[in-house]
């Protein structure tokens, strides 16, 4: 009778033990195959942001550069003075200071560098991004910004 038992033990912990071996073998596929990155599978997204828009941007991982089209949704001529970019994938800086016009609607295109630290093809990133801007008829005294942070995979 002692014998029955641990024979049926033993096919009982077999068993489970060939399940949790091919549980493991496609967990370690899935995970090879990138489905336990989200980042990778989740497109571009933009969040926040007022006055001035950040509308349309791409990430050239080669040049290091974020690609970007500025709209100016405030109704009236302003001076951006500022674009900070600062996130997960970069040391917060201001990576343009100088003043650049636009008139009320315009879109505008433009980039900056962002090398801290570099970014690979196929990485996914978010930066928190500042513009800082006046309205022109008010004078450089009163400024505004714009914030917002974008994502994506470069």
């Amino acid at each position: 009778m002692l014998g029955k038992k641990g024979q049926s033990a033993l096919e009982y912990l077999m068993t489970y033990g060939w399940a949790i071996l091919i549980i493991i073998i496609v967990g370690g596929v899935l995970y090879y195959y990138g489905v336990f990155s989200p980042g990778k599978l989740v497109g571009e997204s933009k969040v926040g942001f007022s006055k001035v828009q950040l509308d349309t941007w791409t990430v050239d991982a080669g040049a290091d550069e974020l690609l970007f089209i500025l709209e100016n949704r405030a109704g009236k001529e302003i001076n951006i003075t500022n674009f900070d970019v600062g996130g997960t994938n970069t040391d917060a800086a201001t990576y343009w200071t100088t003043t650049w016009n636009m008139a009320a609607g315009d879109r505008s295109t433009n980039f900056v560098n962002v090398t801290s630290p570099s970014i690979d093809a196929g990485e996914s990133y978010k930066w928190d991004i500042t513009i800082t801007y006046y309205m022109t008829e008010y004078g450089s005294g009163t400024t505004f910004t714009s914030s917002g942070s974008i994502s994506g995979v470069a």
